[in-house]
């Protein structure tokens, strides 16, 4: 069953694009008064039940939505509609015949940047002109996604750490930007509610990136033919020009120099305490001994908002708690996904790249966490200050090992690494 829907992905994904269109245009049409309208402020003293809860959660993306198509709501409800619909007609394309490929392969990237420009242009309301970030990241990872064949595998883990950069970067100016206006312009229900439709708009661009990828790189046979032209229903193999990429690996080798680096630092610790590690270790038992601890942390600090829920005087109008709940929700599944790929690592010699970025994501979500607290005068941080403090000083020793443990990138993800 899993290996029938993995084998059908790109039509599923289609089908789940319409589904998401359609339903975004009808909730424009039954909302064109409010789209046409002044922009409305969310009471979260009104907020009393999860009706309300959910009725802020429109109201907010209304008033985002207003701004590129408050003028025309009908139009625009109707034409996504209509591009909805259309999502349905490419899935039966895709199924049936490999005739349009070529076509699609340019319409469904076209439609990935497409989407990540919107949400980035929605997002300027909250993030300021460092939303652009976002969307210069998007872009090399959309080229990496494009290109990734004909750059040398072996320089896989730089690919992945320069896309991990951008991101980050985005990441930290953009929170910044958020946490220095919270209490003047923005609310954390602001905040939240826009952050899940940013979501699911950013999951449907890269669903749509995924399978224009998958359709310019695809050479087998996927779906059963429904007609008897083999040139129209089988993806063959073909032959691929080649890219001269040696330009871009010679500034690819900065590894090297990490693990040249890690080497001599280890040689004289060595040195210096006249004694060897022991024949037993394994760097990775040190990973799954700070992750625990972590886990250990983040768990008693997300149990601790739990617990607010359960108690009687807890509110829904409390969106600070919520949000906060959210975030540590979070932190919890990646420092469990990131337990979960360092077993892997160490009893299958896989899934480094995935060890690496859950560590550098939760890092990265910890460290802001902290910058927040200590630097801007908001009561919205995920953690109190000696976990966070404490969080990070294990966190960070846990990412340096990442960055300067060695292994080989590939297409084979459980056998082409080592330590």
């Amino acid at each position: 069953m899993i290996s029938k829907l993995r084998n059908s992905s790109e039509v599923l994904i289609s089908y789940v694009l319409g589904v998401f269109f359609i339903v975004l245009g009808i909730f424009i049409l039954f909302n064109t008064g409010a789209l046409r309208g002044e922009e409305q402020e969310v009471n979260e003293n009104s907020i009393e039940t999860v009706f309300d809860l959910i009725n802020a959660f429109f109201l907010e993306v209304l008033n985002m939505l207003s701004t590129m198509i408050g003028g025309f709501p009908i139009i625009g409800g109707i034409l996504i509609i209509g591009f909805g619909i259309f999502m349905f007609k490419v899935a039966s394309w895709i199924k049936s015949t490999t005739k349009y490929d070529v076509a699609l392969t340019f319409f469904y990237l076209g439609l990935s940047l497409g989407l990540f420009i919107i949400t980035t242009i929605l997002m300027t309301e909250v993030y300021g002109l460092w939303a652009f970030l976002f969307l210069f990241a998007f872009i090399i990872h959309l080229l990496f996604s494009i290109f990734n064949e004909y750059l040398n595998p072996a320089h896989r883990k730089e690919h992945y750490m320069i896309i991990l950069f951008f991101y980050g970067i985005a990441y930290f100016f953009t929170q910044n930007s958020v946490y220095s206006n919270i209490e003047s312009t923005i609310t954390p229900t602001d905040v939240l509610s826009i952050n899940v439709f940013f979501a699911l708009v950013w999951v449907s661009s890269y669903m749509a990136l995924w399978v224009g990828v998958f359709l310019l790189k695809s050479t087998n046979i996927l779906k059963k033919p429904g007609i008897e032209k083999e040139d129209q229903l089988s993806r063959l193999n073909k032959n691929r020009t080649s890219l001269n990429t040696s330009k871009v690996d010679k500034y690819l080798g900065f590894s090297k120099k990490l693990y040249d680096f890690r080497n001599r630092l280890l040689d004289k610790l060595k040195q210096f305490f006249e004694t060897d590690l022991p024949s037993w270790f394994k760097v990775s038992y040190l990973e799954l001994l700070l992750g625990f601890v972590s886990l250990f942390f983040i768990f008693l600090e997300f149990n601790n908002r739990n617990g607010v829920f359960v108690e009687g005087y807890f509110k829904l109008s409390d969106m600070q708690t919520i949000y906060e709940w959210v975030n540590l929700l979070i932190s919890l599944v990646l420092i469990v996904l990131y337990i979960y790929f360092t077993v892997l690592v160490l009893l299958r010699n896989s899934h480094y790249h995935r060890q690496m970025i859950t560590i550098f994501i939760l890092w990265l979500n910890v460290t802001v966490s902290l910058y927040i607290t200590l630097f801007k005068d908001v009561e919205l941080s995920l953690f109190i200050l000696p976990f966070n403090v404490f969080l990070v000083l294990i966190l960070t020793p846990l990412l340096i090992i990442s960055i300067f443990k060695e292994f080989k990138g590939g297409r084979n993800d459980a056998r082409d690494k080592e330590v």
